[in-house]
């Protein structure tokens, strides 16, 4: 099952605040989301659907360090 991306935002905003947690590789907050049933993952490249929703700037606190083409994607917590 694939909610639309802003519940994807929101729970992942949950787990940080719930995991007391400042931010989380794409990867991780990708096991979260498909453990969640929210989203589910690719298993032969991990990430990927929500790397997908990141490139496309769908995801609240997405970041990549470094910005460009290779660098790695994080999600942070948005101070409420």
């Amino acid at each position: 099952m694939t909610r639309m991306p802003h519940g994807i935002s929101a729970f992942i905003q949950h787990e940080l605040r719930t995991r007391g947690r400042d931010e989380v590789p794409a990867v991780e907050a990708a096991r979260w989301l498909d453990h969640a049933h929210m989203l589910t993952d690719s298993p032969s490249r991990p990430g990927l659907p929500l790397r997908k929703l990141l490139r496309a700037d769908r995801i609240e606190g997405a970041e990549q360090r470094p910005p460009q083409r290779y660098g790695r994607w994080f999600i942070r917590q948005l101070k409420t």
